[in-house]
Order: C-alpha cells, then sequence, then structure tokens
C-alpha cells in the first residue's frame, strides 16, 4: 500500500519522520520500516491507520485534502500512539464489545464505558485548535430572503 496525500494521508513520511525526531519517547518510530509487509507494521501502515481513524470520528467532520499543521501533527502522534499502544487498543475494543464494563487485575480496579474509548485528548486538542482556527459561520439578516 503507498501513502498517498489526500487520499490516505495528510503527511508524507518526511514530514513525519522530521516531527517525530525531536518527540520524546519516539525512537522506535525509527526502527521501522517505511514499507512493510501487508498489515505489519510500517510508518505506512500506521499513518494510514491514523488517517482512518481520525477521518472515521464522526464528531471531527474532516476532510480528505486538510493541510492545517495541527491535523498533520494530530495524524502523527495517533501513528505514534497506535505504534506503542495499538495491542492495548485493540484489546479493550474488544472487551468493551462483548459487554465488558470493569475487571480488575491484582490490586488495581479498571472499569469502562463505551464513552471512554477515545482518540486521546492531546491528539484531540491538536484537532480543536484546528477547528478553532477554521470556523466558518453564516449571518442572515433581515435583507436576507428565506
Amino acid at each position: 500500500m503507498a501513502l498517498v496525500v489526500s487520499q490516505n494521508s495528510w503527511v508524507t513520511i518526511v514530514e513525519a519522520d522530521t516531527y517525530l525526531t525531536d518527540r520524546i519517547d519516539a525512537s522506535n518510530w525509527f526502527d521501522l520500516e517505511d514499507i512493510g509487509s501487508p498489515g505489519a507494521k510500517s510508518k505506512t501502515t500506521l499513518l494510514a491507520s491514523s488517517f482512518q481513524w481520525l477521518i472515521g470520528d464522526p464528531s471531527l467532520e474532516l476532510s480528505l485534502t486538510l493541510t492545517d499543521d495541527n491535523v498533520k501533527k494530530a495524524q502523527m502522534e495517533g501513528a505514534l500512539f497506535l505504534l506503542n499502544y495499538s495491542k492495548e487498543l485493540q484489546g479493550k475494543q474488544a472487551f468493551l464489545s462483548f459487554g465488558g464494563r470493569s475487571f480488575r487485575m491484582s490490586k488495581r480496579w479498571e472499569s469502562f464505558d463505551l464513552s471512554a474509548l477515545t482518540i486521546p485528548l492531546h491528539i484531540i486538542g491538536l484537532l480543536q485548535e484546528y477547528q478553532r482556527s477554521n470556523v466558518t459561520v453564516e449571518l442572515k439578516g433581515h435583507y436576507d430572503e428565506e
């Protein structure tokens, strides 16, 4: 699978490499192949998966052709999150899809509801900044016909 800006990504691998160079806990990103075996973790699959994760969230209303830096950063942060936590995310999604709500591990008790399993807040914050700076308002006055 190829990474194509405005089709399955907002960023290129070069942009992601540049951004993640200065990001803490991102060293494992640079151990990845640009393009790996289908379905295996690679820079391409993680960026494409992050793109699908963000564009598939109906509350975000994002388009395929965005070029805003905050949206690009959100995709790159999402790719890094998926690299580091995809197994945990999938496990919790499966647990919740089977009706699970809480579990106990040793002395630790965790409880979940479906609304709690969302895109991480630091990624949402980047997208909210994008949405704040790109708001379009339509005003109707007495001179407008209905």
